[in-house]
């Protein structure tokens, strides 16, 4: 029986560019929770952007958020990973003055302090990135900093050379590329597994207990942790080859749908006592 059910959120739970989730998602979380199943993000947002979407503190009271580094369980943070200030300091440098580009670290309060080129040539992701509040510098503050990430309007092919510039830069951090034109900050060699396994300890659950949910890069570890790993049908190739499971687009609710199988598989599992798979696993 499935006992967690973690989901990334930007272009899995919630179709990227929607500001909150559907009415259908957050019922079927509250109908995994009647049931027992346990549910919560998985994403490289903050508690702050998880309460902004999920408007539902039951949503998200036990979450796999910054990409592992904060972990809670039932509303208690039990880790929470700052990243290496030096190392930022060198990504600061190498950014200050980049065109297209800027350099994001966020307050608990989910609002970012940011150093780069004007908003007016960041594009969209001004908004999507900064919708919280933001305070531009000419050089960042200091304070312990969990969350950080990089916009990068540019073509591909001078994205990807900025991605391997800063990770040459900066080997204590990575920067994994989750959504075009955006890299997370991350320290080195982490992933939201580091958060998984954390929540694996605490509720004492095997890897076949857990379902995730992904569409990206910064998914594929935890697919590859989990037996139950499930990809919407929008996610990119490297992650839907990845998924053991399949299902509907996050446009599409495709989540949701598969949270209201889960709990109606649960249900049965407790009323029988014999072990059910929700509908979406049925088939490969």
């Amino acid at each position: 029986m499935i006992k967690l059910v973690l989901a990334d959120m930007d272009n899995t739970l919630i179709p990227f560019g929607q500001t909150n989730a559907s009415e259908r998602t957050l019922k079927a979380i509250h109908a995994c929770l009647d049931t027992g199943v346990a549910f919560g993000p998985a994403s490289g947002r903050s508690l702050a952007e998880a309460a902004g979407f999920l408007h539902d503190d039951a949503a998200y009271q036990t979450a796999v958020l910054v990409n592992g580094q904060q972990v809670y369980l039932r509303g208690k943070l039990l880790r929470e990973v700052t990243l290496n200030e030096g190392a930022l300091r060198h990504a600061e440098e190498l950014l200050h003055a980049r065109a297209h580009c800027a350099l994001l670290i966020y307050r608990p309060d989910g609002a970012c302090d940011w150093v780069g080129d004007d908003p007016e040539n960041l594009g969209d992701f001004t908004f999507n990135a900064m919708h919280n509040g933001s305070v531009r510098h000419k050089t960042l503050p200091s304070y312990p900093v969990v969350k950080a990430g990089v916009v990068a309007m540019l073509p591909r092919e001078d994205e990807l050379a900025l991605q391997a510039e800063l990770a040459d830069a900066c080997p204590e951090l990575d920067f994994p590329n989750t959504a075009p034109q955006w890299f997370d900050v991350i320290p080195h060699g982490w992933s939201k597994v580091r958060g998984i396994e954390v929540l694996e300890q605490e509720l004492g659950l095997t890897s076949d207990e857990i379902c995730v949910f992904g569409d990206a890069s910064n998914d594929l570890a935890m697919f590859a942790h989990v037996t139950h790993s499930c990809a919407v049908a929008n996610a990119t190739p490297e992650a839907t080859a990845a998924a053991r499971w399949h299902i509907g687009a996050s446009a599409d609710d495709g989540v949701a749908i598969a949270l209201e199988q889960i709990a109606e598989a649960a249900r049965i599992t407790q009323e029988t006592g014999i072990d059910t798979l929700p509908a979406f696993m049925h088939s490969a």
